[in-house]
């Protein structure tokens, strides 16, 4: 056990130091969470949202639209930012926007179905666009009210090269334009009236993320104040970040163990141990066996119970009563042995013994006679304890 507990804590120290000195790689997926600070994330536009806003209190929500218009609640400016409108894109969320809401959605991947309701066309205006080569990958960002100007912005590197082809002209209007390497313009973001509101369909969430705000000089926050300047400022904001985000007022079910497979080197540590476990275990059952008790043999007391009891008659030097008990015990040991009934001692019991036994008969004679003189005299004295005794041991032997 020991062994394998200073293989485990050599393996672990070995996995820290070479994780301590690892260079963390950039996660450069598209998450657009709102918990992490990776590029494409969306840590630094959450810490900030208010600002943009003026300071009103923006509702984050977990819940899906769906969900949130069902349990009610007064009309507001609903914002989506994310790279796909994957369970974001419900009918009921027009059906609001009619009543009087307004929707914002800045997102890449924005459906056919959804927007052909507005009156509008999203199509890839240039398939090739994002593999002309390290200098056409960019495009320039600008807006068309004045208060932005002749401005543009910079996005590089491109993710989606998708524009807003068609739209009803009675309905829409181009609020901003991007601009390819080539020359081209054409529409990124547009305001579709929609029964009693609007609907902002804008397709360059990057702008929004950690990279474009603070890793590049002159970051993207004045466009991103500009492009949410035409929400109006008499509607409450909720933003719908479901999925982006650990659920908001939602039960938390993360357990401990998912804290440590967040982190590479604690799942790695977490699964060697469990594999190492493992592995104790198999080899610890094919090897070992269970402990077989040790069962004493039964010890013979006998000797020790008649040395006990000789010991007490010669510490009370009594001759007599151990003659009687070496007769008794002589005399049991006959019927045992030789199936003789031993209640009356005479000659015919002296002869019947000298032919079972097949000993000397003038032996046997000397036996009885001490055993006569005992019964006579009722007493013994140590040589007749040590007569008798010599003949019986005499007797019985072989």
């Amino acid at each position: 056990m020991k062994f394998y507990l200073a293989g485990l804590v050599a393996v672990l120290l070995i996995i820290f130091l070479i994780d301590s000195g690892k260079v963390k790689p950039v996660d450069w997926e598209q998450r657009y969470s709102l918990d992490t600070k990776n590029p494409y994330d969306l840590y630094v536009f959450n810490a900030e949202i208010e600002n943009f806003f003026n300071s009103r209190k923006v509702e984050r929500e977990w819940l899906s639209p769906y969900e949130h218009i069902k349990r009610g609640g007064v009309k507001s400016n609903y914002l989506i930012i994310n790279k796909n409108m994957h369970g974001l894109s419900d009918s009921l969320l027009l059906e609001d926007v009619a009543e009087g809401s307004n929707l914002f959605i800045s997102s890449e991947n924005i459906f056919a179905d959804f927007v052909a309701i507005l009156k509008v066309k999203y199509a890839n205006i240039d398939p090739e666009m994002l593999l002309d080569g390290e200098h056409s990958n960019y495009l320039q960002l600008s807006m068309t009210n004045k208060t932005w100007g002749q401005k543009k912005y910079r996005l590089e590197p491109v993710n989606n090269s998708f524009s807003f082809v068609e739209m009803d002209p009675a309905t829409t209007t181009i609020l901003g334009t991007q601009t390819k390497p080539d020359g081209k313009v054409s529409p990124n973001f547009v305001r579709v009236k929609y029964g009693k509101g609007y609907v902002f369909l804008h397709n360059h969430p990057q702008v929004f993320t950690n990279m474009e705000l603070l890793e590049k000089p002159g970051g993207s926050e004045e466009y991103v104040a500009n492009l949410l300047s035409y929400l109006p400022k008499n509607l409450p904001v909720v933003w719908f970040v479901n999925g982006q985000t650990t659920n908001f007022g939602a039960p938390d079910n993360r357990t401990p163990l998912s804290i440590v497979f967040e982190y590479p080197a604690l799942r790695i540590a977490w699964l060697i141990l469990i594999y190492g476990l493992l592995l104790f275990v198999i080899f610890h059952v094919k090897r070992r066996q269970r402990v077989i008790p040790v069962v004493q043999p039964l010890r013979n007391t006998t000797i020790e119970f008649v040395q006990t009891i000789g010991n007490l008659y010669f510490q009370e030097e009594s001759a007599t009563e151990i003659v009687d008990k070496k007769i008794t015990y002589f005399l049991d040991k006959v019927r045992t042995r030789y199936y003789l009934d031993t209640s009356k001692l005479d000659e015919r019991f002296a002869l019947k013994l000298q032919l079972k036994s097949g000993k000397d008969p003038l032996l046997i004679e000397k036996i009885m006679k001490q055993i006569f003189q005992f019964k006579r005299l009722k007493s013994a004295v140590p040589d007749d304890l040590v007569k008798l005794n010599d003949l019986i041991e005499e007797f019985w032997k072989k």
